[in-house]
């Protein structure tokens, strides 16, 4: 099974360099909490994958923060 996510990118409303750090701690919650419970290999793939993207967060182009964000919220709502 395939999953395929399509963002429409406003980037007229980016976040402000200071909300940048928050947004970080968020992706970095959702990959907590998948590692929490007993997490298939997928689920830990995507956490190790969320965690390295909040760990060099400064680093990335705005489209992969948008990516990891909608990812992020994508798992919290399941």
């Amino acid at each position: 099974m395939r999953h395929l996510l399509v963002l429409d990118v406003d980037r007229r409303n980016a976040p402000a360099p200071e909300d940048l750090s928050t947004l970080a701690v968020d992706v970095a919650l959702v990959a907590d909490l998948l590692l929490a419970h007993d997490p298939s290999d997928s689920e830990r793939a995507t956490a190790e994958l969320l965690n390295s993207i909040t760990a060099t967060w400064g680093k990335q182009d705005l489209p992969l923060r948008e990516h990891a964000q909608a990812v992020a919220r994508t798992l919290r709502t399941q």
